[in-house]
């Protein structure tokens, strides 16, 4: 029998700018909230002509929003993620809101947002890369 539930993740703990946070699976109308008001989003953008979409602060903003969906309310978290956001001591690099929410997306829906790459982009080498013999061509490869 399959059994769906010991799928769920039970490390549910993730560390932003020295704070500790829980994380929750939302309820499946927040998620499907989310996945609308991007549609919307790339909607109104594809409908302008003067290329003006979110400003980047705008855009973090939403992120940031967002990411308050995934994050178990208890131990006074949404306060302390509040605070964190504003703190410019020490603050939040801004492309780590955006990895955070992207992670969070991706341990919640059980999907990774992006496929990884079979190799780095390039367009590699013709080296040799063994000093032993190749059975198949008689070149020597060094190691």
């Amino acid at each position: 029998m399959k059994k769906f539930s010991d799928d769920l993740a039970e490390d549910r703990e993730f560390e932003i700018g020295g704070e500790m946070f829980r994380w929750r699976y939302p309820h499946w109308e927040e998620t499907a909230a989310i996945y609308d008001e991007d549609l919307e989003l790339l909607k109104d953008i594809e409908k302008q002509t003067n290329g003006d979409g979110p400003t980047t602060k705008e855009a973090v903003a939403l992120t940031q929003k967002r990411i308050k969906i995934f994050i178990d309310p208890g131990n006074d978290a949404y306060k302390r993620f509040d605070a964190l956001m504003k703190r410019k001591a020490d603050p939040v690099p801004l492309f780590q809101y955006g990895e955070l929410y992207r992670w969070l997306l991706e341990v919640t829906s059980g999907r990774p947002t992006n496929q990884p790459s079979d190799s780095e982009p390039g367009a590699g080498t013709t080296e040799a890369s063994s000093a032993e013999e190749s059975p198949s061509t008689g070149v020597v490869r060094r190691k």
